[in-house]
């Protein structure tokens, strides 16, 4: 406030002087230069502070003293006249304070007290002075307070405006660090490019380019990263955002990684600001991986509805099969039956033999379709595939020609299954011989080998029949082969039934293996490309039984004969018919049942004469399962014999609790339902 005060007075009174040197006034002026000259050194000296800053509020008494010397030089007339107006103006105006009324005062006290000794005493004239002072006085000191609040004011609206400065430069700050956390924390990859460079990189973004931070990203070139095909793609959207203002199209470019590695991103971009200058923001998402994770689910869509098609074929299979097994059972027992009764010299004999042949191959044809629909037939053992494969050495080899080179590596720690002898072999011999068929008259390989390996869920769910199985160890049967491989079309439909790429063929030879892979509780999995071959690999669960040594016994069962009675209960006429004829043939009494209940109502009245029951499985009004518990009620020491056109393992899957003392499965020959009986019966 002081400076302020001393530059107003500095102005005033160097304007006085001035004006007064125009008209002549010298010793006034020179008096005034002396002033200007005192009050411009309160100035310079106003700016510092120290002990001896308190003698800057004497510089009013240099002025009174000069005023009063004027005043005394000029009288109460001219000169100190005009000067004793202008004296109380500029001590207020220069302190600005009631240090200034106080000196005024005293000036004022003191121009009464000399004008009333002067000889030329006016009293007008000083009624003159002292009304003059009073306005003057009032206006100074109104001034110099208003030029103070006004000051005070501008140095509040000042400090107001530099701590809202304060704050939103805070405000801005925390919001640029809150800005900057959020997309640090993002997933997807966003980086921020100015002049061809990176300045800011999340740490997405550094994974993304597989960089070990986003330092090692910032301040590298763009197109470090972009595949050298897609630079002008890259180059293009710079120059678009940059002449319109506006965000890019999403594309998807090539990315070259840090690792080199090769990824494909859809790319979004778009023009911001950054410090004050333009910048580029961009956000990157890796479709590599969506469209590995779409493929994926597309094949296990596929997979699904293949599963579905096949199991909807595998039902109609099934069912066909075992309708058509109770036809053969008819045909072929009737054929046996005529057989022996005519003799081996007839004319008909030949005839006779194909008939049954017939029934022979039609009877395997009906076991693939059961295979197919996991229902064939099955008597589990703790297999050494190992073993298996030694012992059909002979065997493969003879199933291929001299142009097929033949390896087998087989794992020597291999643990056991739990299977089907005859069905895992049947499996590895279509394995063989269609690997043979893709490799024709061509010189080529064959590669046969075993193993073991923990399965886990992912690795199920991409297998056939695979979803379903729970993790654990799995046995490993592997034909991998270089012949002539398969299409993705044919491979979607090698495992339908009755579809062949052969020319002659009945196209269930890996529907079976299909079935049987699935009857035995396991998975397979096909890789084949044309012109690259193809390996089927077929994974079984391991158990950890011990392999049991067979005890093989000859037994002379043609020459055994019965006695005593047998129940035949079956719905079919031409079946029980066959059946009984058989029985009758052995020396037994043979009683008949069309039905289940018929079945135990004979079994009530008959039990202690039986010797044995052939029980058909499936009946109407009651079934074999519900009957054979009726029969086991009255009389459990009578065997039971379950026939089924299904296997004994599927058929076994119906009955709950006792089981079957045997099983035979149609179509049976005579010489079967012998055996069956001796059996039992011994």
């Amino acid at each position: 406030m002081l400076g302020r005060c001393l530059l107003v007075a500095l102005v005033f009174v160097g304007t006085f002087g001035a004006v007064n040197l125009m008209f002549g006034f010298t010793l006034l002026a020179e008096v005034e230069l002396i002033m200007v000259a005192t009050l411009a050194a309160l100035i310079v000296w106003n700016r510092f502070d120290g002990p001896l800053a308190i003698l800057k509020n004497l510089f009013i008494l240099h002025p009174v003293i000069l005023f009063a010397a004027l005043f005394f030089a000029g009288g109460m007339s001219g000169i100190g006249f005009i000067w004793s107006f202008g004296i109380p103006f500029i001590a207020c105006m220069v302190a600005g304070t009631r240090a200034g009324l106080i000196w005024s005062l005293l000036y004022a006290a003191l121009i009464a007290a000399v004008s009333f000794f002067s000889p030329d005493f006016d009293w007008l004239k000083l009624l003159y002075i002292g009304l003059a002072y009073v306005p003057f006085t009032m206006i100074a000191l109104f001034t110099a307070q208003s030029m103070e609040r006004v000051a005070r004011l501008k140095d509040e609206l000042l400090d107001d405006t530099t701590r809202l400065l304060k704050h939103e430069k805070h405000v801005l700050s925390e919001n640029r660090g809150n800005h900057r956390a959020m997309l640090d924390v993002m997933p997807h990859a966003i980086a921020v490019h100015r002049d061809g460079r990176w300045i800011y990189c999340n740490p997405a973004g550094a994974r993304l380019l597989a960089a070990d931070g986003a330092e090692d990203v910032i301040g590298t070139s763009v197109f470090d990263y972009i595949h050298p095909d897609d630079h002008k793609q890259v180059s293009d959207r710079i120059r678009h955002m940059s002449e319109t203002g506006r965000p890019a199209p999403v594309e998807e470019i090539r990315l070259i990684r840090r690792d080199g590695d090769e990824i494909t991103v859809k790319l979004q971009g778009g023009p911001v600001v950054v410090d004050g200058k333009p910048a580029f923001l961009v956000t990157a998402e890796d479709t590599s991986e969506r469209r590995q994770l779409d493929q994926e689910h597309n094949e296990l869509k596929a997979q699904l509805e293949h599963a579905q098609r096949l199991e909807s074929l595998g039902v109609l299979a099934g069912g066909i099969a075992h309708d058509f097994n109770n036809l053969l059972a008819a045909i072929m027992g009737n054929a046996e039956l005529a057989r022996d009764m005519i003799g081996g010299e007839s004319p008909a004999d030949p005839y006779i033999e194909n008939i049954v042949g017939t029934c022979d191959h039609a009877s395997e044809l009906c076991k693939q379709m059961l295979a197919y629909a996991g229902k064939g037939s099955y008597e589990l053992e703790v297999l050494d595939i190992n073993e298996m494969v030694r012992s059909m050495g002979k065997l493969i080899r003879a199933s291929v020609g001299d142009n097929i080179v033949l390896k087998i590596k087989l794992d020597p720690r291999l643990p056991g299954v739990e299977g089907d002898l005859a069905q895992i072999q049947q499996l590895i011999l279509n394995f063989i011989v269609n690997s043979a068929d893709a490799i024709g008259t061509e010189t080529g390989e064959i590669k046969l080998s075993s193993g073991a390996r923990y399965m886990q869920r992912e690795a199920l769910d991409k297998l056939y029949h695979g979803a379903e199985l729970p993790e654990g160890e799995y046995v490993v049967i592997e034909v991998r082969d270089n012949g002539i491989g398969m299409d993705p079309a044919t491979q979607t439909k090698i495992f339908d039934p009755f579809y062949t790429t052969k020319e002659t063929g009945s196209g269930l030879g890996l529907s079976a293996v299909l079935g049987i892979v699935q009857g035995h509780h396991g998975a397979i999995q096909l890789f084949s490309a044309p012109g690259k071959g193809t390996a089927f690999r077929v994974y079984l669960p391991s158990t950890e039984q011990s392999v049991k040594e067979q005890m093989v016994t000859t037994v002379e069962v043609e020459a055994w004969r019965g006695a005593g009675s047998v129940l035949v209960v079956d719905d079919d006429l031409r079946v029980r018919s066959v059946a009984a004829s058989f029985v009758e043939k052995l020396d037994f009494d043979v009683l008949t049942a069309d039905d289940g209940r018929e079945g135990v109502e004979q079994f009530r009245k008959h039990h202690d004469h039986l010797k044995a029951v052939l029980l058909d499985m499936t009946m109407p009004v009651m079934g074999g399962a519900e009957a054979m518990l009726g029969m086991r009620e009255i009389d459990k020491t009578v065997p039971i014999i379950l026939v089924s056109g299904y296997s004994e393992v599927e058929a076994g899957k119906l009955i709950a609790g006792d089981r079957p003392d045997g099983f035979l499965q149609k179509p049976f020959k005579a010489k079967a339902l012998k055996s069956v009986l001796y059996e039992v019966m011994h």
